[in-house]
């Protein structure tokens, strides 16, 4: 049998514990679990869902809402007037109803932590976990500073990757609109002129005709392909083999995979800092820092870590042994262990390649734009070569 403990002794109020939050399990070696919590195919659709139709709230929206209730308390406001005043200005819909329900759970008597887990798809695990800590040392505005922070954080690095990818993307829009445009109306159009001069068109101008009279032809059944195929793909990355495979090819793959690495290490190295400077004990820590891997092999390695950590074996031994972190954080945990700054240090490490993660952002959008201006020059030209060839032999008959 599985066997399972949790890790935190917070206590909560007297008839709470009926609705007070899922406790947080720590997965024993040998269980079943082998890596990150996995959303099925319904699932990121639904996810998908809600973020096109406005429902999910945001990464920035909950930081501003937490920003507010940290001012709130460190002026002194009690926790339920404060819920009450972020529920009554809040604009969006569905995270005014969540804010009103946190107010009316406090209220009746539940803790904030037990209010929160009611709400996962917005406070995860490590939200509602660091929260609960709070309370029990009283140190819930703390926490909640802490919470803003490290929601910062991970907001700049996401939106330093997305800003750097948003060049590369629009000129993959603008090819596959190139593409679109000349392959349903421009080529179409010489099609007919080549049939009526019956002009004996070369292979290259049969073979791209061709491939757009089939793509106008059969466009709904290939777009309902499409859909069908990207769907399927979804359901398939969603599989454990699968998504093993893939997450250890996308690691090797160049220039990509290094930057993978550095964002997995910036984020689970200054997670794990904040998490014991906020007072957390270490093994809580690397179960919630496990837990925020989206990779399976890093989710498996912090698992390792915290199994270790329960026999009395050190943080470096295990750095040591693996090539998902650079020389440089096997070093510094080692020193951070031996001098009791390991909060300190993880923030240093985070810090340090958090600047290295926005070069190597830089180098990877800086190859990739060539490419694929190359790529669409390449399909450009295959087109205008198969639509010249026929004509000039069509000016010959002419003559």
């Amino acid at each position: 049998m599985t066997r399972t403990a949790t890790i935190s002794d917070t206590t909560y109020p007297a008839g709470e514990s009926s609705n007070g939050p899922p406790a947080l399990q720590e997965t024993q070696p040998g269980a079943a679990r082998n890596g990150p919590a996995e959303k099925n195919g319904f699932e990121f659709l639904l996810a998908m869902k809600r973020s096109l139709t406005g429902e999910a709230v945001s990464s920035k929206q909950l930081l501003v809402v937490t920003s507010q209730l940290a001012v709130m308390l460190a002026a002194g406001c009690d926790l339920c007037a404060g819920l009450d005043a972020l529920a009554r200005q809040q604009a969006h819909p569905n995270l005014k109803k969540i804010m009103a329900d946190l107010h009316d759970r406090v209220k009746q008597g539940q803790s904030f932590s037990a209010a929160l887990a009611h709400h996962p798809q917005v406070f995860s695990d490590l939200y509602v976990t660091m929260v609960r800590a709070g309370e029990s040392a009283g140190l819930l505005r703390q926490m909640l500073a802490a919470l803003q922070t490290m929601i910062r954080n991970n907001i700049r690095i996401v939106n330093s990757i997305r800003s750097a990818l948003m060049y590369p993307i629009i000129l993959m829009c603008v090819a596959l609109g190139a593409i679109t445009v000349m392959t349903t109306f421009v080529l179409p159009r010489f099609a007919k002129v080549f049939r009526d001069s019956h002009v004996p068109l070369p292979p290259i101008t049969a073979f791209v005709i061709s491939g757009s009279e089939h793509l106008a032809q059969y466009f709904v059944w290939i777009a309902l392909g499409l859909v069908l195929g990207s769907l399927g793909t979804i359901w398939l990355l969603h599989h454990p083999l699968v998504r093993d495979w893939t997450h250890k090819w996308i690691l090797k793959f160049p220039l990509l995979g290094m930057t993978l690495q550095l964002a997995y290490v910036c984020r689970s190295i200054q997670t794990l800092g904040m998490l014991i400077k906020s007072g957390l004990p270490l093994a809580e820590a690397l179960v919630l820092t496990r837990d925020m891997m989206p990779n399976v092999y890093y989710w498996r390695f912090f698992d390792r870590l915290r199994a270790h950590i329960g026999e009395g074996k050190s943080l470096s031994s295990d750095f040591e042994t693996t090539t998902l972190f650079p020389p440089m954080v096997t070093q510094m945990m080692a020193v951070g262990e031996q001098t009791g700054t390991m909060a300190t240090v993880c923030l240093e490490i985070a810090s340090f390649h958090e600047e290295e993660l926005q070069g190597r952002i830089k180098v990877l959008t800086t190859a990739l734009e060539p490419l694929i201006i190359v790529m669409l020059g390449g399909f450009v030209g295959f087109i205008a070569v198969s639509i010249i060839l026929p004509m000039f032999k069509l000016s010959s008959s002419v003559h």
